[in-house]
């Protein structure tokens, strides 16, 4: 026992650890209920594939970048055969989840000249679209393939080569994409076709591009104010990382350039909402469907207060890169949490959490690329600021 307490006590950002343990149980034990397969079996399953990946990672991998490099070229190769095949068996209209035909059939709706925000998707006829529109415009060539699913590969692609660019290491990249992979919660996200956590993949990417090179409001003010304006037209909740990112920054730099800042945001915004606000300027059809309203349609205001109040405390707080992301993935647990909680007891109380349709824990998922990146980084002692 003894040995046991000291070897948790030597655990660096525990609470990242239980994160990520918590959230794939949790996906196990909500999905694999609507199974004939046991989620306790799962679960252990789960916790025996952590153990055996992470101790084969430092048996094997620690401190050898060329294995290492051969070996994510090995594991990314696998992935995408796996996703490749989960894609050709899986029907997308069986799937209760509508993210992907929200974007595919916005962009069928789109080509076909219709107002795309009004078209429901593939689940009933009171879901919307809901991502912003640059998100949309981002899988345009996934569409042209035929299947928006397609996604998937390519930002899998894009967030190890970026986190590779950015530590510079092939062991903390290897550990990266291992824990990704045993994760239950990336391979739901290839079973339903999802896009969100893409999505989340594209700002943490971003974000580490800032990171390395010095993009704030106080250097390359222009281009990092028109990216942070592309940023908030992928999704409402994508400039909750950024803003975390560029607070200090942002508060640092004089009265006139914080005004040009916001305005070259707001400006980038309403290029790309422009198309769809005057979509229709005979009935303004934008102002009863647009993408806001699918996202704001629940929540409370007193919440939302205290969240952004939070999130500017840790936003001031943080003094280096490895406090920022714990930070935000600390916030975002906490936020995401707190709003799934909510809206369970005002709305569906009736009902258990597992068998709640709007109690989508895959929001907490958000976390994943910053508290992946803590754990990797402290286990592969790649430390950097």
């Amino acid at each position: 026992m003894n040995k046991l307490y000291t070897a948790i006590t030597q655990i660096k950002y525990k609470e990242q650890w239980l994160f990520y343990f918590l959230l794939n149980l949790l996906f196990i034990w909500k999905y694999m209920s609507r199974t004939p397969y046991n989620p306790m079996m799962g679960m252990a399953a789960f916790l025996l594939l952590c153990t055996v990946s992470i101790k084969a990672y430092h048996l094997f991998f620690k401190g050898k970048e060329r294995l290492s490099k051969y070996t994510i070229v090995v594991l990314f190769i696998s992935a995408c055969i796996l996703i490749a095949l989960l894609l050709y068996l899986i029907d997308p209209l069986t799937v209760r989840v509508d993210r992907w035909s929200a974007t595919s059939y916005f962009l069928d709706g789109l080509f076909r000249g219709e107002y795309p925000y009004g078209i429901h998707t593939h689940v009933c006829e009171t879901n919307y679209p809901s991502p912003s529109p640059l998100w949309f415009y981002l899988n345009i060539p996934f569409w042209l393939m035929g299947d928006v699913g397609f996604q998937l590969f390519f930002f899998l692609f894009f967030l190890i080569l970026t986190v590779y660019w950015f530590t510079e290491s092939y062991t903390q990249t290897l550990l990266y994409l291992i824990l990704l992979l045993i994760s239950p919660v990336y391979w739901w996200e290839v079973l339903v076709r999802s896009d969100g956590f893409s999505n989340d993949i594209l700002i943490f990417v971003i974000i580490l591009f800032f990171h390395k090179k010095h993009y704030s409001f106080e250097q390359h003010w222009l281009a990092t104010s028109i990216i942070c304006g592309m940023m908030a037209v992928t999704r409402l909740w994508a400039p909750i990382a950024p803003a975390i990112y560029l607070t200090q920054s942002f508060f640092k730099i004089p009265h006139r350039r914080k005004v040009m800042v916001l305005l070259t945001i707001l400006l980038v915004m309403f290029f790309f909402f422009a198309p769809y606000i005057f979509w229709d300027t005979d009935n303004w059809i934008f102002f009863s469907r647009n993408p806001y309203m699918s996202e704001t349609s629940t929540g409370n205001g007193w919440i939302l207060l205290v969240m952004i109040a939070i999130a500017l405390f840790l936003a001031f707080r943080y003094k280096n890169f490895i406090q920022y992301c714990r930070y935000t993935s600390n916030f975002l647990v906490l936020f995401f949490t707190v709003s799934l909680v909510y809206n369970h007891v005002a709305y569906n109380m009736d009902i258990s959490f597992f068998d709640d349709a709007d109690f989508d824990i895959s929001y907490i998922s958000l976390m994943l690329p910053y508290c992946l990146f803590l754990i990797s980084q402290y286990q592969t002692d790649n430390v950097r600021k």
